[in-house]
């Protein structure tokens, strides 16, 4: 069953195919009719908030390079910092709903390789945000989403990025 999170928008589209309800062009003997329109996926729609988008975009612009080789430790520049204020995004919504959320990173190690955008091995972090269902658990959604940015030459991450 969705959920409308507070602060966070997310629309799913899903298909989804119950026996009996797939037909050819000769059987429609069991036409199954579509289910009334949910108001809850349109509550979702409206919570989007345009606003909201662009105030983070240009939060993370603010970081000036997001590049995956940029400062990681730094509070207000680069991909870490970036990566800790999206964390802290997810716990400030799942604060706002009662701990809905399970925020986590998922790390990795790319290994390098010489003349390459990614030269030495490096640190690759993903922030995660899991919500899961309210009446069966082992159902659920999970959040996360692509920061990285660079200017034209891809083994520059010291100068700032759009």
């Amino acid at each position: 069953m969705p959920r409308v999170v507070p602060g966070f928008a997310l629309i799913v589209a899903t298909v989804v195919a119950l026996p009996g309800t797939l037909m050819t062009a000769q059987d429609t003997s069991t036409l199954v009719p579509p289910p009334p329109r949910d108001p809850r996926i349109y509550e979702l729609i409206d919570a989007v908030s345009a606003d909201r988008i662009e105030s983070d975009i240009r939060t993370l612009v603010g970081f000036g390079t997001r590049h995956t080789l940029s400062e990681t430790e730094s509070e207000t520049r680069g991909i870490g910092a970036a990566r800790r204020w999206i964390s802290s995004r997810f716990l400030e919504i799942s604060e706002a709903c009662g701990g809905c959320l399970e925020v986590s990173f998922q790390r990795t190690v790319a290994p390098g390789e010489p003349d390459t955008r990614i030269p030495v091995d490096t640190e690759i972090v993903n922030v995660v945000a899991v919500i899961r269902g309210a009446t069966d658990p082992n159902r659920y959604v999970v959040m996360s989403g692509d920061i990285d940015n660079r200017i034209s030459d891809p083994n520059n991450f010291t100068d700032d990025s759009p």
